[in-house]
């Protein structure tokens, strides 16, 4: 599915990413944990085409996806759920949703399919996204990113700033995907939130990935989210 080869990414003449490799298959979860700054969310951006790839490369599956311009990489299964979510508050629920099947030209069955997975929404298909809560933002934007059926999902701090009822229902939908066959690389903070849902956990630092390891190795060995991330459960 997704493989990212010894990438290098920089911003200007600053350099973030450092030979970053990595991959995630199809129906697997992956998290990717670190301190601010430690390059998770330029890691997206650059499976995204949003940040330039000077060395290394990005696969999924036959495709390569850094040789791509941006607009072309969701065409071919990536979809991307930006930290802050990024609506078009003035758009209805159902406009929303209708922007993500755009991509890849989905019918009315994948409108059905994911409203199924947010029920919520369909009670709100004719509200102005703006109005909505910011659980049901997140909600929307994560089901604007399904519309486009993709392969492989990034999700960029889904939980910030939900109630903990909200984060429970986001991250069960997340775990459904599996059946489905969908990849999904996770930036959290919330370690909770990455044990219950990820298969593995990744540790960047300065721009590396630092430490790979299993969640359930993870559950007996919590040394590397005091080492990576400053936290322990």
């Amino acid at each position: 599915m997704l493989s990212v080869q010894g990438i290098d990414c920089s911003y200007g003449n600053v350099q973030v990413l450092r030979g970053v490799s990595f991959a995630v298959a199809a129906g697997e979860i992956v998290g990717l944990m670190g301190r601010n700054g430690a390059g998770k969310t330029t890691a997206l951006k650059a499976i995204m085409g949003l940040v330039r790839v000077h060395a290394g490369s990005i696969g999924l599956d036959a495709t390569t996806l850094s040789e791509l311009p941006a607009h072309e990489v969701p065409k071919h299964g990536v979809a991307y759920v930006p930290q802050g979510r990024r609506l078009f508050p003035w758009l209805s629920v159902r406009e929303n949703l209708q922007m993500g099947m755009l991509v890849n030209a989905a019918g009315e069955d994948t409108l059905e399919w994911v409203l199924a997975l947010f029920p919520a929404l369909r009670e709100r298909i004719r509200q102005r996204a703006g109005t909505l809560s910011g659980g049901e933002q997140q909600m929307l934007a994560t089901a604007r990113a399904l519309c486009t059926r993709p392969r492989l999902l990034l999700l960029d701090e889904p939980s910030e700033g939900l109630m903990p009822a909200l984060v429970e229902k986001l991250l069960e939908t997340v775990n459904g995907l599996r059946e489905h066959g969908v990849a999904v690389l996770l930036v959290e903070q919330k370690v909770d939130a990455v044990l219950q849902t990820a298969d593995r956990v990744l540790f960047m630092e300065n721009g590396t990935v630092q430490h790979e390891t299993s969640v359930a190795e993870l559950q007996d060995d919590q040394t590397p989210l005091t080492r990576y991330v400053g936290v322990s459960r």
